[in-house]
């Protein structure tokens, strides 16, 4: 300690990743408005390299960021420390199961149609894997819906009850987004299926999935400001743990099935395996490993959340 009472910073060793973290560091704290950089740049910069950088306090840092914007008197953290690890884990799992979607949209993408759909049918294996898959993602769609609408709506209480039509906004942006989201989806198919070898082909999906993840992201920021700052029961955060672990045991039952789907299509089917029937006419086992790989990446970070929710907490 200072004399002044400050946290001595301990001397960092030098190493070849030093300056990627300070970047990150700057980039992290850039966040922020002026003012609050002003106040608090300086401590927080410190914490960040004494703590380094995980997937919790990124999303931590960026909610917090769009809070401070919102009210840049200063940050809104007046729950007990529990409710804050419930709520900051049952955000992972949410932004964790947005980016499972994701990868289940491009997995649904690809086998809509022929070759697949009529080998689903005619083999078991593959049929099977596919229902799976279809039945885990109702059922994290279900729970993602059971944990989250008690929250929102006790949000949306307070906040009219207040009159903070901020608030309100925020809690907006989800279905907002998502009418926008499908609005352009409905156009897009509107348009027809464009031929394999058209350029546009790919310029249309991916600007379909990346618009998808702009809503995604906007849609979870918004939601984690309106939460910091809002005065609902604690027991709705401690409700919402089984539908988190829940959803998490979902998306690993999908990524299981997807997993079966492609060994199994590789024992019936070798010739549809091993064709170019991929995302934009790409390599099938590419593009089904790629989903594999992010399915799993998700479900890590989702399981670890989820399960973070059944430590006891001693603050």
């Amino acid at each position: 300690m200072t004399p002044d009472g400050r946290a001595r910073l301990r001397p960092q060793p030098a190493s070849q990743h030093q300056p990627v973290r300070t970047r990150w560091i700057r980039l992290a704290v850039g966040l922020y408005p002026a003012r609050w950089r002003d106040r608090y740049g300086e401590e927080f910069g410190a914490l960040l390299e004494e703590t380094g950088m995980s997937i919790p306090m990124l999303f931590d840092i960026l909610i917090a960021a769009v809070d401070a914007h919102l009210h840049p008197t200063g940050p809104h953290r007046s729950w007990p420390l529990m409710i804050e690890h419930l709520r900051r884990s049952e955000l992972v799992v949410f932004a964790s199961w947005i980016v499972f979607v994701i990868a289940g949209l491009a997995f649904q993408r690809m086998t809509e149609g022929d070759p697949f759909a009529p080998i689903a049918a005619r083999h078991v294996a593959v049929g099977i894997a596919y229902a799976v898959v279809v039945g885990g993602a109702v059922v994290s769609l279900a729970a993602v819906t059971v944990a989250g609408a008690p929250i929102a709506l006790a949000i949306a209480r307070g906040a009219i009850v207040r009159r903070s039509w901020r608030q309100l906004a925020l809690l907006a942006v989800p279905p907002v987004a998502l009418m926008l989201w499908v609005g352009l989806t409905l156009f897009l198919v509107s348009l027809g299926e464009p031929a394999a070898t058209d350029p546009w082909r790919v310029v249309v999906f991916l600007g379909w999935v990346g618009s998808f993840l702009v809503a995604a992201v906007a849609s979870t920021g918004a939601v984690g400001a309106a939460a910091l700052a809002a005065e609902i029961d604690g027991s709705l955060y401690r409700r919402a743990t089984l539908p988190a672990r829940i959803t998490a045991i979902a998306m690993a039952v999908v990524t299981l099935a997807v997993t079966v789907w492609g060994l199994a299509l590789v024992v019936v089917s070798p010739s549809a395996f091993w064709s170019s029937e991929g995302i934009l006419r790409s390599s099938t086992p590419l593009t089904w490993l790629g989903i594999v790989v992010a399915m799993s990446g998700a479900t890590a970070v989702g399981a670890r959340a989820a399960a973070a929710t059944r430590r006891p907490s001693s603050d």
